[in-house]
């Protein structure tokens, strides 16, 4: 074995370390060069692109504060001059938003200064063992201004731009994130999302749907059994805690889970210790735990049917991912994609989406989410005979659904679109677009916050996750601005003879 692989790398990178700082410039040439890569150094954006006109870089390492042009205008240009490097950004300055910044720009990660080394050999052996294509970024902008691919998911949307932030936000630390929203939305994407983005992502992912397995076993399958600790346990299994070791665990509806298997997993969150069913020894869970709901698990709580004290700890991190109903402008670029995607996979004709099929695409609620798009647009190309996905055939297929479309028409007195999700639904459900909320000059911001709130949570017809996501906040957040409930009028006493 030569001296490379032994050390875990397997070819050795061309790089080039940005950094007006000599010595954290020398340091990290040094230690790069120490794991048997070829390393340059460049002291500002001016010099860095002319070391690439003499060559090119497998990966670039850039301070964002340089003299002259910033860190984030050497991405911007490497991102045109140079698509397939890949570019790490660090900051001193170790704000969300300049770190968001640059992934739009075209970075693939950031590390904050000063940079543990550690961290840094981790991330570059990740990036040389698993990225030899090196796309550009896992933030990508799109050539139409405002689109973004986000790993794997695309939109437009102001609100899936802030799940994107969130999820950048997050993905480094080893907070457990709760994942909120409805069937279809994507809740697994973002979950592989953190854990792609996270530290642990050399290490295994393990999606557990809890309400697909029986609440009898969910124990077992969670924390493993011994040998022998019910009628069937012929053998010893570690459970998917186990199987997550050094990862993340994805745990999809968690409020089926049961009772027992919920106060199991609290101690897992405040201890990360746990026991197999039927044994004693105490086994450490390494592992980042991820759950998802479509539920409301706060009412829930508060109705007895879900543990509060779990709640709040699984609530660390919230993320609330829109419905698709409420990010129109999304509609068209999925379902062009979408499309394509169907195309290429059964070989067929189809090549454009024509403005009349998107808006009829638009018209509909999408209660099955951006799954049901999905499958819509893949029976629409199977079906297809020309290269144009026909607004016929979509509005035949539409009608077909279980849960049938109406044309979205303007509601001239509210400005709102009115959108049918079921045949039965009466009435029909609005959403505001854009939504406006007449409050006079002089309000109170807390109060201005609350009437919002109320007429958000009206206008999606009591809907509190998708009324979350339009206002960019989590459930909690939204219980703060509405304020406790009102309490009935007092009774009046009945004095006693």
């Amino acid at each position: 074995m030569d001296k490379l692989q032994a050390r875990g790398q397997t070819v050795p990178a061309r790089m080039l370390v940005v950094d007006d700082d000599a010595a954290d410039a020398e340091a990290l040439c040094s230690l790069l060069t120490e794991a048997g890569h070829d390393v340059d150094v460049a002291a500002s954006t001016e010099a860095a692109l002319a070391k690439f006109r003499e060559g090119t870089y497998a990966i670039v390492v850039a301070d964002v504060q340089l003299p002259g042009e910033s860190g984030l205008d050497l991405v911007r240009e490497l991102r045109n001059q140079a698509p397939a490097t890949a570019v790490v950004v660090m900051t001193g300055h170790a704000s969300v938003s300049t770190a968001v910044t640059a992934l739009k720009y075209g970075a693939v990660d950031y590390l904050k200064k000063p940079v543990h080394v550690s961290q840094l050999k981790k991330l570059i052996a990740q990036l040389v063992a698993e990225r030899p294509a090196y796309l550009p970024n896992a933030l990508l902008a799109t050539e139409n201004a405002g689109e973004e691919v986000f790993e794997g998911m695309l939109a437009r949307s102001s609100v899936m731009h802030r799940v994107f932030e969130s999820i950048t936000a997050v993905a480094q630390t080893d907070a457990t994130v709760l994942i909120v929203g409805e069937t279809g939305t994507g809740k697994e994407l973002v979950s592989r999302a953190v854990h792609n983005r996270s530290p642990r992502a050399n290490g295994p992912f393990i999606p557990v749907h809890t309400g697909a397995i029986p609440k009898d076993l969910i124990e077992s399958e969670l924390f493993g059994h011994e040998k022998g600790a019910f009628t069937g346990a012929v053998s010893a299994a570690e459970g998917k805690f186990g199987a997550a070791k050094g990862g993340t665990i994805f745990l999809d509806e968690v409020s089926t889970m049961s009772d027992r298997a919920q106060v199991d997993l609290l101690r897992v969150l405040e201890t990360f210790k746990y026991t197999r069913v039927g044994g004693k020894v105490e086994h450490t869970a390494d592992v980042r735990v991820v759950c998802a709901t479509n539920r409301d698990l706060l009412a829930m709580a508060h109705e007895n049917k879900f543990r509060e004290d779990l709640y709040y700890r699984i609530n660390i991190f919230p993320i609330t991912l829109p419905p698709l109903r409420t990010r129109l402008e999304d509609i068209g670029l999925l379902a062009d994609r979408f499309m394509r995607a169907a195309a290429e996979r059964y070989k067929r004709p189809v090549r454009a989406l024509p403005e009349a099929a998107v808006e009829l695409l638009m018209s509909y609620a999408w209660p099955g989410n951006v799954r049901e798009l999905r499958n819509l647009v893949e029976q629409a190309v199977l079906l297809e005979r020309g290269e144009r996905l026909e607004p016929d055939l979509i509005n035949r297929l539409l009608m077909e659904r279980p849960t049938r479309a109406t044309p979205v028409t303007p509601a001239p007195t509210t400005g709102s679109f009115r959108l049918v999700g079921r045949a039965d639904e009466s009435p029909p459900f609005a959403l505001p677009v854009p939504p406006v909320v007449p409050i006079a000059i002089g309000t109170k911001v807390e109060e201005a916050e609350r009437q919002l709130a109320m007429r958000t949570l009206e206008a999606y017809a009591g809907d509190r996750v998708a009324a979350c996501a339009a206002l960019g906040v989590d459930l909690a957040r939204l219980d703060e601005i509405l304020g406790p409930p009102a309490s009935p009028p007092a009774q009046p006493s009945i004095p006693h003879n």
